[in-house]
């Protein structure tokens, strides 16, 4: 009897040396659940579970568009539950993320991998803006960005006080209703990485923006008119463009710190298309409202 109880306990140390033995394993695709539980600017901060007896990683990275990967950072951890903190080459882009297990003999395991690990979104690129004053609304455009999954929205008047505030996911348009024709507005847009339930925001870009203000038209005299308009506050200047075609472009006819401008050079009985942009000065750069829509007018045939 004693003699079965020694065979016994020398069959289960042998099976402990035998385990101990055996290279790490973790199965790929997960096999170590990693998880991505942040995200700033250019880092990211990972969690994974210790697969076997590995002490060691080697963790590496690929664009999701990249064939190859590179090599990121080795870290050492012996825990069941570990993370860390990793500086990736670029902010807002998206990553593949490869992890490489080894235990206390240097013997790898079955590698792990992570595809959807992101950066936060960088600074938004506003691209072009419409105007709708019909509906006192406006849209913008911008640049989308590779890891972004939403973009957050805040309009405020030009005191700071605070208009609206949205998101708008997977998008690279929005359009601000609510927007009076008479005033530019500050607007501060920025993008977000969704990890988990938690909405991780890259850096705020800043931009003004006003509805592209109504023309309309009198006679002056033979070969001028007279181009008026309602003031936008904010506005430090305003610019008129007159065209024959607009299919050809427009020429500056005046630029001018009032809220009308003369328009010389014209001929009876031609039809002309004029808009004015809004121009405002914050620092060393100038906002300007949109291009959107023109204005005709045509010179009377009895003018003297």
């Amino acid at each position: 009897m004693k003699s079965y109880r020694w065979m016994q306990a020398g069959l289960v140390f042998l099976m402990w040396l035998l385990l101990l033995a055996l290279p790490v394993k973790a199965a790929s695709n997960g096999g170590m659940d990693v998880q991505q539980t942040g995200a700033s600017g250019r880092q990211v901060k990972l969690s994974w579970k210790r697969p076997g007896q590995a002490v060691r990683y080697k963790f590496y990275y690929k664009f999701a568009s990249d064939k190859a990967y590179k090599h990121l950072k080795d870290v050492n951890a012996s825990g069941q539950n570990c993370a860390g903190t990793f500086t990736l080459p670029k902010a807002g882009r998206n990553y593949h993320i490869k992890i490489v297990p080894y235990d206390k003999k240097n013997k790898a395991g079955t590698a792990s991998q992570f595809k959807d690990c992101r950066t936060a979104p960088g600074k938004i690129t506003l691209r072009s803006q419409k105007s709708y004053a019909t509906s006192a609304s406006m849209k913008v455009y911008w640049n989308a960005v590779e890891s972004a999954q939403g973009y957050e929205f805040q309009v405020m008047d030009l005191y700071g006080g605070l208009v609206k505030r949205f998101k708008v996911e997977k998008k690279s348009s929005a359009t601000l209703t609510g927007i009076s024709a008479g005033a530019f507005y500050h607007v501060r847009i920025r993008g977000y990485s969704r990890v988990g339930k938690k909405d991780f925001y890259g850096a705020a870009s800043d931009t003004y923006i006003a509805q592209q203000p109504r023309v309309k038209f009198k006679w002056a005299s033979h070969c001028v008119v007279k181009a008026y308009w309602p003031a936008v506050e904010g506005a430090m200047s305003y610019t008129v463009y007159v065209s024959e075609n607009p299919s050809r472009g427009f020429r500056k006819a005046a630029t001018t710190f009032d809220r009308q401008a003369f328009v010389p050079g014209l001929s009876r009985n031609r039809k002309y298309y004029a808009y004015v942009v809004a121009n405002m000065r914050k620092g060393k750069k100038t906002y300007a409202s949109p291009k959107t829509n023109y204005y005709t007018f045509r010179l009377q045939m009895n003018e003297d």
